[in-house]
């Protein structure tokens, strides 16, 4: 599949019955949470995504594995210069129909709830409920991008100088509180 055959919607389980393979790459800009989180243009980057769906037909749970690699150019806090993340994810995510089959997985192993998930559309009664997948994806993107971005190692812009400091001692207001409480002992 190309970049444009990308699926948005999904059957999990339809589709992981007929084997679900994808393997591309795709701009950043289709993900528009973490575009909102980049500076610049993001015009040219772009994710490279593998991902598969397969089922475990015994305990009814679909299997979404995958591997998901980009750069995201985001501003450091130290010198609010572009610094570019790397993000790269693996992930082996569990998606149930039913909560009840929650207890068959491993304890460390991550899951969605089909239909309570804000990436996916509930079906009728005829109908499974559909996911999301670019959505999924970007989630798991979303969890790896740090909260405070920085170089390894910058120069602070804002960092007070030793002038800076010099003055700020200079108009301390305390000075004028301490100098009228020498004057009225």
């Amino acid at each position: 599949m190309s970049a444009n055959t990308f699926p948005a919607q999904i059957e999990p389980f339809k589709w992981a019955e007929q084997g679900f393979t994808w393997s591309g790459t795709l701009p950043l800009s289709r993900f528009a949470r973490i575009a909102r989180e980049a500076v610049g243009s993001i015009d040219n980057q772009l994710i490279n995504i593998d991902c598969k769906l397969s089922m475990d037909t015994y305990h009814r749970i679909v299997w979404l594995d995958g591997h998901v690699e980009t750069k995201v150019p985001m501003e450091c806090q130290r010198c609010l210069e572009p610094v570019e993340i790397t993000l790269v994810s693996d992930f082996h995510l569990a998606l149930v129909d039913d909560e009840s089959l929650i207890e068959r997985l491993d304890e460390d192993a991550d899951f969605i709830v089909l239909g309570e998930s804000e990436s996916t559309v509930k079906g009728d009664f005829d109908t499974p409920a559909s996911i999301d997948l670019l959505s999924l994806i970007e989630d798991e993107l979303l969890l790896l991008m740090p909260l405070s971005p920085k170089h390894d190692a910058c120069e602070h812009k804002h960092q007070p100088t030793v002038q800076d400091e010099a003055e700020e001692k200079r108009d301390n207001p305390f000075d004028v509180l301490a100098s009228l409480k020498g004057k009225l002992n």
